[in-house]
């Protein structure tokens, strides 16, 4: 039989025959199709499966089908620091790093937690996200969103801290504490649902400004973003965001930046910076010099350690993102003020790799222009040797805005990573104060991935 416009009205009756774990849940069914008293189509054997759904995940009680609409429960055995109620807590954000992203945020991603790969954020000891106390958006719904904020408790003695052997937090660590509860909000808005391919989460480039010293005294640093706007295309989807953090309460970095979810194909197939090559300063002369490693190569040997020293210092071996010194050259660089660049072996046994990101390893873009700064320190040094003792580095000069664009990634699979610097400005203030202004960019096996422009590196009189 058939259906015509005139029809009326048809009905489906379904006769469920089997239902059960396979391992995961499914059922088998045969079903007709009626119109009045006469079955016009016949099913036999229709089946559905739920994949992620093992029996053990549904006795603990982990559904599929949650509303679309509504905020999550707040756990009122979690507390924050500022005193607001929290969504989500340490074990769901490690969930979401590390574990069953299902038990991150919910059902809907059991697929992702065997069968498919989803975009996660860092895990330890690089993950800096310890809770979410503010939701304005109902998960699963890709659109601009509201405001989220995170927090991020600071350790007594923080790693990165002794580590990076400056008193300030370094740069890296506070663009990972902005950009991270990005990544968090493109989850919970079910970006990883959008596509049937395993997509990829790349920062794609941003503009921001650092407004205060963050340091080792802060207690909690809380992270404030929204997306302001989404676009798919291509099996692609690119998101912006608006962004803040706050140390203790105070605004100390804001900025935008976007993000993009990218299938391996696409990954694969990034050209790198367009026109770098073609832009990059060619610095035909220079002093090549190796650079010293220093202490255990693991995050883990500098926890709990207090930092003691002061002066223009380098960081220690799992901080210092540079082997050596290929071109020193103090008049270089088109302005004259001076050129240098550096480069890094890829090595597959790095502790980033383990920790950024899960199924996913790359290196993180933040300690790439982590490298950069470590650059303009080299320079900084040997500019001004008198002042080795009596300054001290911070993590990026205050009140300038700084930009970087990624356009490529560097994988274990990767040979070399190298690092130049063109110093674009040199200034001596009258209180003490130093500051060198530099652009470049970052290689990967000869393709430019990364720009810089505008960073700008502040020495500090440590009297100050």
């Amino acid at each position: 039989g058939q259906v015509l416009a005139d029809t009326g009205s048809f009905a489906y009756e379904l006769d469920l025959k089997e239902i059960g774990y396979d391992p995961e849940a499914y059922c088998l069914a045969d079903a007709v199709m009626r119109v009045g008293d006469h079955k016009i189509v016949a099913f036999d054997n229709v089946s559905l499966r739920i994949p992620g759904l093992t029996e053990a995940a549904a006795k603990k009680g982990v559904g599929t089908m949650e509303a679309p609409l509504g905020l999550p429960p707040a756990r009122p055995e979690l507390t924050s620091v500022s005193g607001k109620p929290v969504y989500y807590g340490p074990q769901q954000i490690e969930a979401y790093c590390v574990g069953r992203p299902s038990e991150g945020f919910g059902g809907r991603y059991l697929p992702f937690d065997e069968q498919r790969r989803i975009a996660r954020l860092p895990g330890q000891p690089f993950c800096f996200v310890d809770r979410v106390t503010e939701l304005n958006d109902p998960p699963w719904i890709l659109k601009p969103s509201g405001w989220i904020e995170c927090e991020y408790d600071l350790p007594d003695a923080p790693w990165y801290v002794a580590a990076n052997r400056q008193q300030d937090l370094p740069f890296s660590v506070i663009l990972e504490a902005a950009l991270q509860p990005c990544g968090w909000l493109a989850a919970y808005l079910g970006s990883a649902l959008r596509s049937d391919q395993d997509l990829h989460f790349r920062n794609l480039g941003g503009t921001a400004q650092l407004l205060r010293p963050i340091t080792a005294a802060n207690q909690c640093i809380t992270t404030r973003v929204r997306m302001t706007k989404v676009s798919e295309a291509s099996g692609m989807i690119i998101q912006d965001f608006d962004l803040e953090l706050y140390a203790d309460g105070e605004l100390a970095y804001q900025g935008t930046t976007n993000f993009g979810f990218f299938p391996s194909a696409s990954l694969a197939a990034q050209v790198g910076v367009r026109g770098a090559a073609e832009r990059a300063w060619v610095q035909n002369e220079g002093e090549a010099f190796p650079l010293e490693s220093l202490g255990p190569p693991s995050p883990e040997a500098y926890e709990g350690e207090v930092l003691n020293e002061a002066g223009l210092l380098l960081p220690s071996t799992p901080y210092l993102m540079l082997d050596q010194i290929s071109c020193f050259a103090p008049d270089g660089g088109p302005e004259g003020l001076g050129y240098i660049a550096g480069t890094r072996r890829v090595d597959p046994s790095e502790w980033f790799f383990k920790a950024h990101f899960y199924q996913d390893p790359v290196v993180p873009g933040s300690l790439g222009l982590e490298s950069f700064l470590q650059l303009l320190k080299v320079f900084a040094q040997r500019r001004w040797p008198q002042h080795v003792d009596s300054h001290r580095f911070g993590a990026i000069a205050l009140g300038r805005d700084h930009e970087w664009i990624y356009r490529g990634q560097v994988i274990p699979e990767n040979e070399e990573v190298l690092v130049e610097a063109v110093i674009t400005a040199v200034e001596e203030a009258t209180d003490g104060t130093l500051r060198l202004q530099a652009d470049g960019f970052l290689r990967c096996d000869g393709k430019v991935i990364y720009e810089m422009k505008h960073f700008c590196l502040e020495l500090e009189p440590l009297l100050h």
